[in-house]
């Protein structure tokens, strides 16, 4: 594992996790492929921001 890729991971999973709960939260009544489509956008974004938070 590279340097700072495992705080990276921490921040992406969280982040997926929070974005989810609260699209649970706010949208309980949500199509699935819907929220796969969002938690997998989370995902993305997640990864790209704790690259950038905890680099290399």
């Amino acid at each position: 594992m590279n340097k700072g890729s495992a705080g990276m991971a921490l921040f992406a999973g969280i982040f997926v996790g929070l974005v989810v709960f609260l699209v649970e939260y706010l949208i309980p009544n949500t199509i699935l492929i819907i929220k796969a489509i969002i938690a997998g956008l989370s995902a993305l974004l997640g990864g790209w921001l704790g690259s950038k938070l905890f680099p290399k």
